[in-house]
């Protein structure tokens, strides 16, 4: 990884002085070309003692923002009045008015659709009650016809049929009875007449009434013989096919009764279910909405100092947008940025100085939260994200100036070299090692400066000089 030698963030603080420089003792020539001495300095072993300043910004531990975030309404809305200006706030505060377009009537419409939504579910439950009985009584008038109706069939096949045929052949005996009656009566007449000295009108009379029965008889015997023949032929079989069909169909109806008994049961339920569903949707619709006439009217959500973001009344708003913010301002944390260098002197629970450049007298202490582990390019290093939790810090340090971290370490028995004897081309890093009158160029790695000094780890051994430039 390329490192950059000197930063402007570094302090420099040197707790072990190294020898004074040395310069190389050349003869110089009589004539006028004669070469310049060259200044040396060598490697030696010490202590580096290092004062890394990094960058973050203050920001508040603990914020609440709100945002116009409405659940129900969808329409335009618009700041109506700004009740607070920033500035210190207690929770529960009116800070601002908010109004949309047509939502009064949007909540009214709700409303007034959830009254009748709620009137007609009440309306339909006593339906179906009404309903339900009504069924109930034409399941009990099935019952009771199908059970007169089996009762006779059950009659006409043990008593009826047999009596009605019965009687038909009774009463065509009597009409032929009858007839037969008449004729011996007329005969028996005649004979009497025929040698009486009667009279002749009389002995008429008597006799025309007789033959006149006669007559009468034998009609109705003869209608009485077809009615005997019509009934054991039709009426009597229809009869029964009737008392059968009537049986049945009292059956069937009795089923049907019961069956629209239990679908109408189920068409209820569901057209219950179909309306609750409807109006717990509306009461939904209307919670959330009346959630939102709340909304509209916006209170501060904490104790803390308040940043109102909207600026005049008649200000459009956008979906989700912040209105306002409240910052605990007893709890700041500062974020930023580490060195690959400074995280080598610190890890989470250290404790580090932090100073304020827009508030130079004031100093702090925090301790380091957290430091991402994974770091991101900065010039020929990298950075990784750190947070630390500001300590009694004055009332003046506010969220958003900048924090200046300072970073102590110290590295011991390390081989320390100028750090302008060291040269940096792309990412490579030489010095030039003095020995024996020549100096020549050597690769090393490089480590930790502080400005003055750096950390050789690997390519130069203690006691060596180095060709320190003068620029």
């Amino acid at each position: 990884m390329a490192r950059s030698l000197v930063a402007p963030t570094v302090v420099v603080s040197l707790l072990a002085a190294g020898p004074a420089w040395s310069f190389a003792a050349v003869q110089a020539p009589p004539a006028e070309s004669a070469p310049k001495a060259v200044r040396t300095a060598p490697a030696e072993r010490g202590t580096l003692a290092v004062v890394i300043e990094r960058s973050g910004r203050v920001e508040p531990v603990r914020s609440e923002s709100v945002r116009l975030e409405l659940e129900s309404f969808g329409g335009p809305v618009s700041v109506k009045d700004v009740l607070r200006r920033s500035g210190p706030v207690k929770a529960g505060e009116p800070i601002l008015e908010l109004e949309g377009k047509d939502f009064e009537r949007g909540l009214e419409d709700l409303r007034t659709q959830h009254a009748e939504a709620t009137r007609r579910l009440e309306m339909q439950r006593e339906e179906r009650a009404m309903q339900a009985r009504q069924a109930v009584a034409g399941v009990e008038r099935a019952t009771v016809a199908a059970e007169l109706a089996q009762q006779a069939l059950e009659l006409h096949r043990d008593y009826e049929a047999a009596k009605a045929l019965e009687m038909s052949d009774l009463s065509l005996k009597s009409s032929l009875d009858g007839l037969q009656d008449s004729r011996d009566e007329l005969s028996q007449l005649e004979k009497m007449y025929s040698g009486t000295s009667l009279q002749s009108e009389t002995k008429d009379i008597v006799l025309e009434r007789a033959r006149r029965g006669v007559e009468r008889g034998s009609v109705y015997a003869r209608y009485a013989k077809r009615d005997n023949e019509i009934f054991k032929a039709i009426r009597a079989p229809n009869e029964s096919r009737r008392v059968q069909d009537q049986a049945k169909q009292s059956s069937l109806d009795l089923e049907s009764a019961r069956l629209q008994q239990r679908l109408g049961e189920i068409r209820a339920e569901l057209d219950l279910a179909q309306s609750e569903r409807g109006l717990r949707d509306l009461g939904r619709r209307l919670e959330r909405m009346e959630g939102d006439a709340k909304r509209l009217r916006v209170a501060s959500p904490a104790d803390g100092f308040l940043v109102v973001k909207v600026r005049e009344p008649g200000d459009q708003l956008q979906p989700r947008q912040e209105v306002l913010e409240v910052v605990d301002l007893g709890r700041l944390r500062v974020r930023g940025t580490l060195s690959a260098d400074a995280i080598r002197f610190v890890k989470p629970g250290d404790s580090v100085r932090v100073w304020f450049p827009s508030r130079p007298e004031v100093r702090a202490e925090a301790v380091i939260d957290e430091i991402v582990s994974v770091g991101s390019p900065e010039g020929e290093g990298a950075s990784f994200p750190f947070v630390a939790t500001v300590r009694s810090a004055d009332a003046s340090v506010l969220p958003g100036i900048e924090a200046r971290v300072l970073v102590r370490g110290s590295l011991e028995d390390r081989v320390l070299v100028p750090s302008k004897a060291i040269k940096q081309d792309k990412g490579r890093f030489t010095v030039r090692v003095a020995a024996d009158g020549k100096d020549s160029e050597r690769e090393v790695r490089v480590g930790v400066s502080d400005g003055t000094r750096t950390e050789v780890v690997e390519g130069i051994a203690a006691g060596e000089q180095v060709v320190v430039p003068d620029a």
